[in-house]
């Protein structure tokens, strides 16, 4: 890569964008991915009514089939008890990972690319960075807690957290002993959510099993995302999503395959307008090429693995796409080019 277009690279991470971590950003942690899930919850759920049963096999089939886990829960209508015992079992398989994951990045056998980034954006801005992810799993949060931020992610924050819908209103200058402010916006819930059977939402940090009388507050894949989505806590999260990414200077994004209807409609109708965008994927999805180039955007990079330690580059500055060798496709090696 020439020294002017990694200047220019440089220029726009300074300018402090908001980044978005989709699943690809959890790879490197063990977290796992749809397929992986599918397969938790295809050897783990077991039903004794025969209407359950009838409806998880028929997901069962449909996914032995697809191997796709949305796409078999979008076409195969399943009963409310099929769905809540998919949800926790999501819960169960990614908290498990979660947590293990956890363990080895306080003995420092995981590194945090994400805390090095926050770090020197949270030091060049005004105290405050925004992070909408699509992931359930805390990485987010032991990155930011890696740098003595404080997390804002509309749950008060204590052992027992409230639902809030005053996201906003905490000003980096009230925050003693804190860099600044982590605003975390998980617009497919966290493992830390649950809603009781009064659907009331509370934050039950680190747990390691589902709480008696409560179920996870997550968006699992298929009919019931839509419905949980005009919810809350969601609700507030994908407004407060829109008037980031309406607000914010340019996007930085790891591992998103932009597959998601929700926020994303706001996120392309920005960098069309001109606004820099930079990803990081070890695969570019079609979905991506087609939204950022084949869209006309003006201000671009697009990174993905080319073959071993080598990165093929998309953008906006160039005519054609260029292979350099280096990793620098991955988010750890991205941060050691860029920052350090």
């Amino acid at each position: 890569m020439t020294e002017e277009l990694l200047s220019l690279i440089q220029r726009w991470i300074n300018n402090v964008p908001t980044i978005i971590l989709g699943s690809g950003a959890s790879v490197p942690f063990k977290i796992p991915g749809m397929y992986d899930l599918g397969k938790y919850i295809k050897q783990n759920c077991e039903f004794t009514e025969e209407a359950d049963k009838t409806a998880f096999n028929a997901f069962v089939d449909k996914f032995e089939e697809t191997e796709d886990l949305e796409v078999s829960l979008l076409e195969i209508k399943v009963t409310r008890n099929v769905v809540n015992t998919i949800v926790s079992k999501t819960w169960e398989c990614i908290n498990n990972a979660d947590l293990e994951a956890y363990n080895k990045i306080i003995t420092s056998e995981y590194k945090l690319p994400l805390k090095d980034l926050l770090s020197h954006l949270i030091k060049t801005s005004d105290h405050k960075v925004s992070v909408i992810t699509t992931n359930y799993d805390r990485i987010v949060e032991y990155a930011a807690s890696e740098i003595n931020g404080y997390i804002n992610n509309t749950f008060t924050q204590n052992y027992i957290g409230k639902s809030t819908t005053s996201i906003s209103r905490i000003l980096p200058a009230n925050l003693h002993g804190y860099s600044g402010i982590v605003e975390i916006l998980k617009v497919h819930g966290s493992l830390d959510w649950f809603k009781s059977d009064q659907d009331i939402k509370y934050q039950f940090p680190l747990r390691r099993t589902i709480p008696n009388g409560f179920i996870p507050s997550i968006v699992t894949p298929g009919v019931s995302k839509f419905e949980e989505t005009h919810m809350e806590p969601y609700r507030t999260i994908f407004s407060k999503a829109d008037l980031v990414i309406e607000s914010s200077k340019s996007f930085f994004c790891v591992g998103y395959g932009f597959n998601d209807s929700h926020f994303q409609p706001k996120l392309i109708d920005q960098i069309k307008n001109d606004k820099p965008i930079i990803v990081l994927a070890r695969t570019l999805t079609e979905k991506t090429k087609q939204s950022i180039i084949e869209s006309n955007c003006k201000n671009y990079f697009l990174l993905e693995r080319a073959s071993e330690n080598q990165t093929k580059i998309y953008s906006s500055k160039l005519k054609e796409p260029i292979v350099v060798e280096s990793n620098i496709w991955s988010f750890d090696e991205f941060i050691n080019y860029v920052i350090k």
